[in-house]
């Protein structure tokens, strides 16, 4: 299965249209609006929602359906919820997410029950860790030192009152934008109040003594898994299994030893770190520490430079394209317009010294001196800011390893740089002031220019661009791809530029809703986006490219796309007209660009469609849940038969031609 196509599978699977549970825009409780809903599991859902009561504060809604099917049940499983949270409630951690409330659904509604807590913004570890991986990083070791040790007052906290979190992994730990602390999330108690929940009234009896499994085979003891027995060691274990993950991005069952806790040779650690994780991680739970504090103890022994409390490090930033300020172009004078130009001024410094060191500010006066001296620095000026700007460039193909982001890769030479053409500082000159227009940042265009280069030459992939001769048609090269790029990246509006650098999966999710308030899935709104990206970037059809920086390209073309089905230049609603059973539609698409249409039709219905065109197309019918779709991506330009499901269908046109193409779409019931 290709990328793409395993991407809708999953996309379909995993989101659809959302048709279970609450809805977007809905109430609960006469206080929170239902925004989205962010996952589900066999017994809960989870939503994202604003409190009304409280200035539209976002909230997490947790809803519970236990199978109850008295009223009596529902209170009495409600009271059993009331008990088992109470201690959630009492929490009062910084680093914890509050627990606010517990209700029923009122008199009427649909029975169950829901759990209020607060919203943390900011990415997971996870995240944070598959942003590393797709630079080539790990987390260092001490970085990994310092999230323990912000990390491990939180459990120390837990555990005194006598609450075992049950699944720490990176997934379910958040570095909250604020302040960069890590911040615990995903309660195993909250999974077992679930299951307690379902099962309290469908049994004989209350399930006491019975455990559900709550933990993640790696990063739960095996006590844990096999026999559900936890205590505060088990949440130890898990935390250190999840510092090998950083510290590696392997998973813990590919690096811990089951039966040693030993992790390969190749992971070398300190002497001060290695003690400590390996008896976080002993097979036998005597050989572990008691408690958090414990911990703490060994490691600021270990590290008496880290401070427990200390906030986490700055350096661990969100999960985006645009990690840091464009260090680089922040050591260039400023431009003497606010226009960007090929020749930058001398620096406040440079004309600080020019002043107080020219000779001609002592020997000459009036009117001529002035002249003059205003002259010598218009001279001194321009030179020196081309000197300054190709040397700028000079350092752009060279830098170290303490300065701005690599042309090409993260190696770089050791040789000092030498002068490069005027040529090719022209050329930089242009391609900067091309991408600074557009608003794109340094860093991402960067990445950007590398991916699609290792993309457009393998054989060059991972080698340094360096400022000497015998590379000067490789970097002819590659600011030809960057220049192509920015063609591509000026075809985007200005919204979607915008936010290049810093789009995620919450992002596109939201924008899913949207899609299906037109009857569409995300599998119609992607079909259009794919056809204008991968004319962009045809090597990227075969390619996971969703987390690496084209990606943000990808979804950018997304918000554009949703603007013009929104607007209904690329978009239409169907219907019958009562005497005639066929639609007919004709329409130009230039390359790459495409048209959805959607149309109620019934099961058991008969259907003839029909395309008619003078170039190559991609053609897809999408069915009402999209498990008995009757095209996708297909080259064939006609099908009948009889469906199979009632609803709204969806079918989009793609253009694969380099010319124009002209289509005419027949559907007869």
């Amino acid at each position: 299965m290709t990328h793409l196509m395993a991407m809708r599978k999953h996309n379909h699977q995993m989101m659809g249209y959302m048709d279970t549970g609450l809805k977007p825009q809905e109430t609960v409780n006469h206080r929170y609006h239902i925004l989205r809903q962010l996952g589900r599991g066999k017994l809960e859902r989870t939503y994202l929602a604003e409190d009304r009561h409280r200035f539209n504060e976002y909230c997490i809604l947790q809803e519970f359906a236990p199978e109850v099917q008295s009223s009596e049940g529902l209170q009495k499983t409600e009271e059993l919820f009331q008990r088992k949270a109470q201690a959630l409630y009492t929490l009062d951690h910084p680093q914890i997410p509050r627990f606010r409330e517990l209700f029923p659904l009122p008199e009427g509604e649909n029975k169950g029950l829901f759990l209020v807590q607060d919203y943390i913004i900011g990415p997971t570890y996870r995240e944070l860790l598959t942003h590393r991986l797709s630079q080539g990083h790990f987390f260092t070791e001490s970085e990994v030192t310092e999230f323990l040790l912000n990390v491990l007052p939180v459990l120390a906290y837990l555990h005194h009152r006598g609450i075992i979190h049950r699944d720490i992994t990176p997934d379910n730990i958040i570095c909250r934008d604020s302040d960069k602390l890590p911040v615990l999330i995903d309660f195993g108690s909250i999974k077992q109040l679930s299951a307690i929940a379902n099962s309290f009234f469908t049994q004989s009896q209350v399930l006491t003594g019975q455990i559900m499994q709550v933990g993640q085979s790696g990063y739960a003891p095996q006590e844990q898994i096999e026999q559900g027995l936890v205590s505060s060691h088990s949440d130890l274990y898990g935390l250190a299994a999840t510092a090998l993950v950083l510290l590696s991005g392997k998973e813990p069952l590919e690096l811990i030893d089951p039966h040693t806790g030993h992790w390969p040779s190749e992971l070398a650690l300190s002497s001060s770190l290695t003690p400590v994780l390996s008896k976080m991680l002993a097979k036998h739970p005597k050989d572990r520490y008691t408690s958090a504090q414990e911990v703490i103890d060994s490691l600021s022994v270990s590290t008496p430079h880290l401070d427990p409390s200390s906030v986490y490090s700055s350096s661990v930033t969100p999960p985006t394209i645009i990690v840091a300020p464009d260090a680089t172009e922040s050591n260039i004078p400023d431009t003497t317009s606010t226009e960007d130009t090929l020749i930058p001024n001398l620096s406040k410094t440079e004309t600080t010294m020019a002043l107080t060191s020219s000779p001609a500010k002592s020997s000459v006066s009036g009117c001529l001196s002035k002249l003059i001296l205003v002259l010598m620095l218009i001279l001194g000026s321009g030179m020196v800011g081309w000197w300054a700007g190709k040397t700028w460039i000079s350092q752009f193909l060279n830098p170290t390893q303490a300065e701005s982001p690599k042309v090409f890769s993260e190696k770089t030479t050791s040789e000092s740089p030498s002068e490069i053409s005027d040529e090719e500082f022209q050329r930089k000159t242009q391609l900067r002031t091309r991408r600074q227009k557009l608003g794109i940042d340094h860093t991402l265009f960067v990445s950007l220019v590398d991916e699609v280069f290792g993309q457009q030459y393998p054989s060059e992939k991972g080698r340094a661009l360096s400022n000497e001769p015998e590379d000067d048609s490789w970097r002819k090269k590659w600011d030809q791809t960057g220049d192509n790029l920015l063609d591509i990246l000026g075809s985007l509006s200005p919204e979607a530029l915008e936010g290049i650098g810093t789009y995620n999966q919450t992002q596109r999710d939201n924008w899913k809703l949207l899609a299906n308030n037109l009857h569409l899935s995300s599998r119609a709104v992607y079909d259009l986006v794919d056809g204008r990206f991968f004319r962009a970037f045809p090597e990227q059809k075969e390619e996971n490219f969703i987390d690496q920086p084209l990606g943000q390209i990808w979804t950018a073309m997304i918000l554009d796309t949703l603007t013009a089905l929104q607007s209904g230049s690329n978009y239409e609603a169907l219907f019958f007209d009562s005497e005639n059973p066929t639609i007919e539609r004709e329409e130009t698409l230039q390359p790459g660009a495409g048209k959805a249409y959607v149309v109620r039709l019934e099961a058991s219905q008969n259907l003839a469609v029909k395309l008619e065109t003078n170039g190559d197309t991609f053609l897809s019918i999408y069915s009402p849940t999209g498990t008995n779709n009757l095209l996708e991506d297909s080259t064939q330009q006609q099908w009948s038969g009889e469906l199979s499901e009632s609803g709204y269908y969806e079918f989009t046109i793609v253009a694969k031609s380099d010319k124009p193409l002209k289509y005419k779409l027949i559907i007869t019931k």
